[in-house]
């Protein structure tokens, strides 16, 4: 329901078409969940590299993760998230140089997963 008590969602919807996990973190420094939902831990892997581990286990590996980010005031990284096991996902952040070998970490990344449970 919306805060007014509306838009009923049924159950079918809620399973098929919901986020079934997100996380809003900090990528710089000490790396920290802001906020999250089903994301147990976060993993520094090196330079703009993290992995973030879920508390629910996806049906497989062909889930799809979505998010966004930003390095500072900088405007041309790219930033990836993909699917790693069934229980944990990828998050990077390009260089800003353009040179999608390099990476840097993220001011903030935010994901969301969607998907089947097991």
């Amino acid at each position: 329901q919306d805060i007014n008590g509306g838009n009923n969602s049924t159950p079918s919807e809620v399973a098929n078409g919901r986020a079934k996990a997100w996380i809003h973190m900090n990528g710089t420094g000490t790396i920290a969940i802001k906020n999250s939902y089903n994301i147990s831990s976060i993993t520094d892997n090196g330079s703009g590299k993290y992995t973030a581990t879920m508390s629910i286990t996806m049906s497989d590996t062909r889930y799809c993760v979505v998010g966004g980010g930003a390095q500072g005031t900088l405007n041309d990284n790219v930033m990836g998230f993909y699917p790693n096991t069934t229980t944990a996902f990828k998050l990077q952040s390009n260089g800003s140089t353009g040179n999608f070998n390099s990476f840097e970490d993220a001011s903030f990344m935010s994901a969301a997963v969607f998907g089947d449970l097991a």
